[in-house]
């Protein structure tokens, strides 16, 4: 008789409008904050049908518990849909919502055991605390199989689905007039950047290039565009450090890396030096991110390095001729004088000693040089040669 009493008292609510409220990404604080917006606007009305378009590439677990707090506040029908793409779900997330939906290829992870979802593993593939969802679309005891949103709603309307929360079901027709609108809803821009830079690559090439920026700028004299641009992607990805756990001792590793990539610009060659701040470079990126509460792809974030490295590496050449260029009087002065060749950089450059200090010029490709021999500083096309 008990079990009667769901099915005796299940209400059938007719739906007058279906939002959709889409995860994109990484599932972070950006969507909670969305979703919290949102559900100040519906949280009285139960003829809006509430959706979750649930597509995150990976999420914070603190975004979990946020979320069972702001659906709460929803008394809407709460549904979700996992797709298009294979995504992997955790079962503490999909418990929170009335009516489930899973593409094909969903991955379903649970720290429960595989029988917290009911008869789940007797259509699809369980290992272990996965479930992998291989069956035939169709409706089955608490979820349903469906390659599209547009299927999952048409399904959730059409068909007396009821609640694996409460005694209810929806009854709806989204071609009929009774629907007056289907909205979907997406974070504001800001949060939507939020939620793009919350990717661990992105958030260490920012902040890494936001410095060069800097560091480029206090040799190559100009307006200070560079090193505005470099405060604001150094204070836009610092934003995403304390939800994701960074840590902090890899940052004064980040500044001696950035203080020898500065050696390398004042010398004007990259050299060994520069290979060495490149090796205390990724090293601080791996410190930064060993406690990270998203996943790390270790060979980008190695590609990252190296693109930050090459950044110092072809801003040589622009500090130089700032050097050359913005300072003549002070060129003209060092014609004529002798230096000693301390090394050939290239086929066009060689490090020399002046008066105790190193200069990077010029050289003559129809010449032939002597390292340690003194040779004469002249002036050709605004540059110093030997």
């Amino acid at each position: 008789m008990i079990k009667l009493l769901p099915i005796l008292f299940s209400v059938v609510i007719n739906i007058a409008n279906v939002n959709i409220f889409e995860i994109e990404g990484i599932f972070s604080s950006g969507h909670i904050n969305a979703l919290n917006r949102y559900a100040e606007e519906i949280k009285v009305d139960e003829q809006n049908l509430f959706i979750v378009q649930y597509n995150a590439s990976d999420i914070n677990s603190s975004s979990v518990e946020d979320l069972q707090v702001a659906l709460k506040n929803i008394n809407a029908p709460k549904a979700i849909w996992v797709g298009p793409n294979k995504r992997e779900v955790k079962m503490s997330i999909l418990k929170n919502f009335d009516f489930v939906g899973l593409s094909p290829g969903t991955v379903v992870t649970t720290e429960e055991g595989v029988n917290a979802f009911g008869s789940i593993c007797e259509f699809n593939t369980c290992t272990g605390s996965d479930v992998l969802i291989d069956t035939e679309e169709g409706v089955y005891q608490g979820y349903l199989v469906v390659g599209s949103i547009g299927a999952f709603v048409e399904k959730l309307g059409s068909q007396d689905i009821p609640s694996r929360l409460r005694p209810m079901s929806l009854s709806f027709n989204l071609s009929s007039e009774e629907i007056d609108q289907i909205r979907f809803i997406k974070p504001s821009l800001f949060e939507r950047f939020y939620i793009a830079i919350s990717s661990p690559v992105f958030t260490y090439l920012f902040f890494a290039l936001g410095f060069a920026l800097i560091g480029l700028e206090l040799f190559a004299i100009g307006p200070g565009l560079m090193a505005f641009i470099g405060a604001l992607l150094i204070s836009f990805s610092s934003m995403t450090f304390y939800e994701y756990n960074l840590n902090y001792s890899g940052l004064i590793i980040f500044l001696f890396s950035l203080l020898i990539f500065i050696k390398v610009l004042s010398r004007g060659y990259f050299g060994l030096l520069g290979i060495t701040a490149l090796i205390v470079l990724h090293s601080s990126s791996l410190i930064m991110f060993s406690n990270y509460l998203l996943q790390v792809n270790h060979f980008l974030l190695a590609g990252s390095s190296l693109v930050i490295a090459f950044f110092y590496y072809i801003a040589i050449p622009t500090v130089i001729r700032s050097r050359l260029t913005t300072d003549t009087s002070a060129m003209t002065s060092l014609v004529n004088s002798e230096v000693i060749l301390l090394e050939l950089i290239n086929n066009n450059q060689a490090l020399v000693k002046l008066n105790g200090k190193k200069l990077v010029v010029e050289t003559s490709k129809n010449n032939s040089y002597i390292l340690k021999n003194e040779y004469e500083l002249l002036e050709e096309d605004g540059k110093l040669i030997i």
